[in-house]
C-alpha cells in the first residue's frame, strides 16, 4: 500500500490532509455511482446469508491505505435469484507495492439459508485477471455463517483453495481460510474483525473496525484498521468503504 515518494517526504500534517480529501472524494464518488456489497465491511470474507431483494443492485467503493500508497476498488452486484448473486470488481492501486486491489468475477450460491435452518451455507467461486506475468487466480470457498446473541452476533468462516498459472513454474496452489465477525453494537453502528490467511503465506491479514449506517440498510460508511503479513504485502493500513444497498435501476 505505497504513498509516493514526494507524500512520504510531506509533513504528517499534509499526508492527513490529502487523506481526509480522498475519503470526501471517496464518499462524492459513493453517492454519484450509489451502492452496498456482500462482502463488506471485510476485506476478504464473504457471508452466507439471504438476500433482502432477489432483483436488487449493490454497489460499494473501498479506499486502502499505508505509507507505500492506496488501492481503490468498486464492486458491484446483482442478486440474480434469492440463492445466487453474482459479483464484478475493478480496482487500481498506485503502486505495485502498494495495497493490493480486490478485482475480479465471482458467483455466489446459496444452499442452506439462516431463515430456514437457523444458519447459512453458501459456495464462492471466482477468477481474478492475471498480473505481472501470473495467471488468472482462480477460488473456489465454502462459506458458512452462524448467529448468535438473538442474531446481534454473526460469525462467518470462509475455506477453500485458490490457484493461479506461474511462468516457469506451473500451476500453484494454495489454501484460504478467514474467521470473520460483526456485532450489532447499535442500529446505527455495528463492529467488525476479520483474520485471513494463505497457506502459501502471500496473504496474511487482520481487519477491525466500524460500520456507520448513515441512512440505515441503504447507506454505509465503514473505517477500519488492518495489519498485513504476507509474503507480497506487509504493514498496517486504514480501509475506508461507502457501500449503497437494495439499488434497483
Amino acid at each position: 500500500m505505497p504513498l509516493s515518494q514526494a507524500a512520504l517526504a510531506a509533513p504528517k500534517g499534509h499526508r492527513f490532509r490529502a487523506l481526509g480529501l480522498t475519503a470526501l472524494a471517496l464518499i462524492g464518488a459513493g453517492v454519484v455511482m450509489c451502492a452496498r456489497a456482500d462482502d463488506r465491511p471485510f476485506l476478504r470474507t464473504t457471508h452466507a446469508m439471504a438476500a433482502d431483494d432477489d432483483e436488487a443492485w449493490e454497489l460499494s467503493s473501498t479506499l486502502v491505505v499505508n505509507r507505500r500508497g492506496q488501492a481503490l476498488s468498486v464492486q458491484m452486484e446483482r442478486d440474480l435469484s434469492s440463492t445466487q448473486r453474482l459479483e464484478i470488481e475493478l480496482g487500481k492501486a498506485t503502486r505495485p507495492d502498494a495495497p493490493e486491489p480486490e478485482q475480479g468475477l465471482r458467483l455466489r450460491s446459496l444452499w442452506v439459508s439462516p431463515q430456514d435452518l437457523g444458519w447459512g451455507l453458501a459456495t464462492k467461486l471466482g477468477v481474478e485477471p492475471s498480473l505481472d506475468g501470473h495467471g488468472a487466480r482462480q477460488q473456489a470457498l465454502a462459506v458458512v455463517s452462524l448467529p448468535l446473541a438473538q442474531e446481534r452476533l454473526w460469525l462467518h468462516a470462509n475455506a477453500g483453495w485458490q490457484w493461479q498459472r506461474t511462468s516457469g513454474v506451473g500451476t500453484q496452489r494454495a489454501q484460504v481460510s478467514t474467521l470473520a465477525a460483526h456485532w450489532v453494537w447499535t442500529p446505527q453502528r455495528w463492529a467488525y474483525v476479520e483474520g485471513t490467511r494463505t497457506s502459501d503465506g502471500r496473504d496474511r491479514l487482520l481487519h477491525l473496525g466500524v460500520r456507520h449506517w448513515l441512512q440505515h440498510h441503504k447507506l454505509a460508511l465503514d473505517t477500519g484498521w488492518g495489519r498485513q503479513n504476507g509474503n507480497e504485502h506487509r504493514g498496517d493500513f486504514v480501509a475506508i468503504n461507502l457501500s449503497w444497498f437494495d439499488l434497483n435501476f
